[in-house]
């Protein structure tokens, strides 16, 4: 994995400051409402909200969360997973701010289905359960190297049993992400 550093920080800053400009103007320009709101991959974002600038701020605190886990030297999985969640993220926001920009803003009301609605709620709660473990590894790994007297083969073997649970769940997360894909849209 690259190596990320406060320089590389301040240009994915930089990068969403522009971006921020661009939702501002939009915002202004177009009215959302709870009946009538930009429906995307929302699953990716923890709560849906009715203007970009909503969705930036959430972005904002995943990219401040990225340079907490850097600065604090967690896992370099934990940074990876952050790293993803943010560029993801900055992906969907930037394709809907394009789409709007070329006029197409009407595609992106369109309603899910209900199936997909459920994979959507699926997915989120998934992504919510896979952060909380690798916090717990991360926690539990900085216990093993802190060596404060814990038991170490406990502590080993609570690490590679969450390690374990985090594989099973990111196996069902990339089913659901399939399902996802073989559902037509209405």
């Amino acid at each position: 994995m690259a190596q990320l550093d406060s320089g590389s920080i301040q240009q994915l800053q930089a990068q969403l400051n522009a971006l921020k400009l661009r939702c501002i103007k939009i915002d202004s320009e177009i009215k959302q409402t709870e009946n009538r709101c930009f429906v995307f991959e929302a699953h990716q974002f923890p709560k849906r909200s009715l203007t970009l600038l909503g969705y930036l701020t959430q972005i904002e605190k995943t990219l401040n969360s990225l340079e907490s886990c850097i600065s604090k030297k967690r896992s370099e999985l934990l940074i990876k997973i952050e790293c993803e969640k943010f560029v993801v993220q900055f992906q969907l926001l930037l394709q809907l701010v394009q789409s709007v920009d070329k006029g197409k803003a009407s595609l992106l009301y369109k309603s899910y289905s209900s199936p997909k609605e459920k994979i959507f709620q699926q997915l989120k709660k998934q992504s919510e359960y896979e952060h909380r473990l690798i916090a717990m590894i991360s926690e539990q790994e900085e216990l093993l190297a802190d060596d404060n007297g814990c038991d170490r083969a406990y502590t080993k073997e609570k690490i590679e049993a969450l390690k374990g649970r985090f594989q099973k769940c990111n196996s069902f997360t990339q089913k659901l992400e399939f399902q996802l894909e073989e559902i037509d849209d209405e």
